[in-house]
């Protein structure tokens, strides 16, 4: 005689809503100032962004102060800043795929564009953070939070400028424990008013390390939607990728916490 199989309900399915980006990462902050319609050139070469709020030293002097250059030259003269090197263009992908009716092909164009959305910030913060350190040149070494924080300030006021402050997410709770941390509306701020980026993409990117630079400007074109059917293997398959291209003026400083 066989054994009667017991009988078990399935599990009710329940579909998670979508959610919204964190408000504290690098695209939060970022100007972008191209439109949608624009024709991506940026895509080729990428962008170059020409300075002018850093550099002047070189174009700059007190006369006869004895800190200020070479006290016996009374000469007014300068050079330009030279050109730093373009902004390289990312570009992000998302995939999905499942069977060919007609809910199921609604749901992987959904799945693939909440993918882009939500990875795609911090996929780029991740590949930002190498720009930012080569920039930044050799980090100052901190003992602690503050003796970094401090630092960066330090030099962000030698430059009479306001910018970022890029930093791992990891180090959010303790910069608001030493009290780096004030908020802004929905801004957090540090104690100068500089605006704290706590990317996730900092996480692995920056590690111990924080970068203050000059504002982000952003060039991003319209998320592309691409599907196709695979009929041997009865599957509907999409891809969501863009190109996206960050870049700043500055990068004023960085500091590495060394306890």
């Amino acid at each position: 005689m066989t054994t009667p199989t017991p009988q078990t309900l399935n599990p009710i399915e329940f579909d998670a809503p979508l959610v919204n980006q964190s408000p504290d990462g690098l695209y939060t902050v970022t100007t972008f100032v191209s439109q949608a319609s624009d024709v991506p050139r940026w895509l080729a070469s990428g962008v170059r962004v020409r300075p002018h709020n850093y550099g002047g030293e070189s174009a700059f002097g007190v006369w006869d102060a004895p800190w200020c250059g070479d006290p016996g030259d009374s000469i007014k003269d300068g050079e330009r800043p030279g050109q730093p090197d373009p902004f390289d263009p990312y570009t992000v992908w998302a995939f999905d795929m499942c069977d060919l009716t007609v809910p199921s092909q609604q749901e992987v164009r959904e799945r693939a564009a909440q993918n882009l959305r939500l990875i795609e910030p911090v996929a780029v913060e991740r590949e930002f953070a190498a720009r930012l350190l080569a920039d930044a040149g050799t980090a100052e070494p901190a003992a602690d939070l503050v003796a970094a924080v401090g630092h960066i300030e330090a030099q962000f006021a030698v430059t009479n400028t306001v910018g970022l402050i890029h930093a791992s997410a990891g180090l959010a709770a303790l910069a608001d424990r030493y009290g780096l941390i004030i908020r802004n509306g929905g801004q957090l701020k540090s104690p100068l008013g500089h605006t704290w980026v706590f990317g996730g993409g900092y996480v692995e990117g920056l590690d111990q390390t924080i970068v203050g630079t000059s504002p982000t400007f952003g060039w991003r074109n319209t998320v592309e939607v691409r599907e196709t059917i695979e009929e041997r293997y009865n599957q509907f398959v999409v891809v969501a990728e863009r190109s996206v291209v960050l870049g700043y003026e500055k990068a004023v400083a960085a500091a590495t916490l060394t306890p």
